[in-house]
């Protein structure tokens, strides 16, 4: 189920309180929604199973499912808008990436990595004609969208696994977890390796950019829910919040210094900034759940039930 909250300034909002919104478009679980980047009104989202294939589009203006678009018989992981918000890039479980144009509503290509090389996320970026590529040997791919097969940066992000990818909102700095523990921050203009951060003990789950992309966020699966909040431009952690309670994901808010974050025990939805928070939240039937947070400028990700905070309350400098 997706729910959509229309948060005021200041206001508390419980989870169990009325939506605005509720779409049951998906019977079975959620993977992931993004926002429309060029349209604060339009979401798609996928589900992780293979009884539900379907990308699903709604407008928030009418509460309403506008589009579903059948894939094949693989689970949908991860979706990404392209940056003119005309076509959508789904990871699917099989190693293949499917594309879907928004504007006659069908699939319009479909690419399968080729070798022994596993794909554990896509993201469309840093232009329009380039897509970027986490792969389980370490690297990052990025190439562009007549060439797969070749890409043009081969980035050797890290020694295992890399698991998760982020883009600050300008698309200058790309950020990469893995499984080694590490995140590394890459300088897209110079194809260059900024730093790395070490303090995850496990895999790196999430990673987030501010709205300025002055601050990185991210979170390991060491089951503690500890977040860092670590400067771009000096490496420094500013700040750790321990949650004491696991943490799935965490996401910035698109135009103001607020941090939204999700895990098992954070039950409660709360707006403290002077901006008004849209808020998107999808569940299903064994309480894991995915959420989506979004302002007049755009969106941000994140999973299960879901704390806004201000960073200015968290951070120490």
């Amino acid at each position: 189920m997706i729910r959509v909250w229309t948060v005021e300034h200041y206001g508390p909002v419980a989870k169990p309180e009325r939506s605005d919104a509720e779409y049951n478009s998906h019977n079975d679980a959620i993977s992931s929604l993004e926002w429309r980047p060029d349209h604060p009104d339009v979401l798609a989202s996928c589900s992780n199973s293979k009884n539900d294939t379907n990308i699903r589009f709604h407008d928030a203006r009418t509460n309403k499912q506008t589009a579903a678009v059948q894939l094949g018989n693989e689970k949908n992981l991860v979706l990404s808008w392209s940056l003119d918000g005309l076509s959508v890039v789904i990871t699917c479980s099989n190693d293949e990436v499917v594309f879907v144009d928004t504007r006659k509503m069908r699939r319009s290509r479909q690419w399968g990595l080729s070798g022994h090389t596993k794909l554990s996320e896509v993201r469309w970026g840093p232009t329009q004609n380039l897509l970027t590529m986490a792969l389980d040997d370490g690297t990052v791919r990025i190439a562009p969208l007549a060439k797969l097969d070749s890409p043009i940066w081969r980035l050797n992000s890290h020694a295992s696994h890399t698991t998760c990818l982020a883009y600050s909102r300008d698309y200058k700095y790309l950020a990469s977890g893995g499984s080694d523990a590490l995140v590394s921050l890459w300088h897209m203009e110079e194809m260059t390796c900024l730093r790395t951060y070490s303090r995850p003990d496990q895999s790196v789950r999430t990673l987030s950019f501010s709205h300025n992309n002055n601050w990185l966020a991210y979170c390991s699966e060491d089951g503690y829910g500890t977040i860092d909040i670590v400067s771009t431009l000096t490496g420094d952690v500013a700040s750790t919040l321990n949650l004491k309670s696991y943490c799935e994901t965490v996401a910035w808010c698109p135009s103001a210094p607020v941090l939204a974050f999700a895990g098992d025990k954070l039950t409660h939805i709360r707006a403290m900034t002077g901006h008004l928070v849209r808020v998107s939240c999808i569940g299903r039937h064994d309480r894991d759940v995915t959420a989506s947070m979004e302002t007049e400028k755009g969106t941000v990700l994140h999973h299960d039930e879901m704390t806004v905070t201000p960073f200015g309350s968290c951070l120490k400098v």
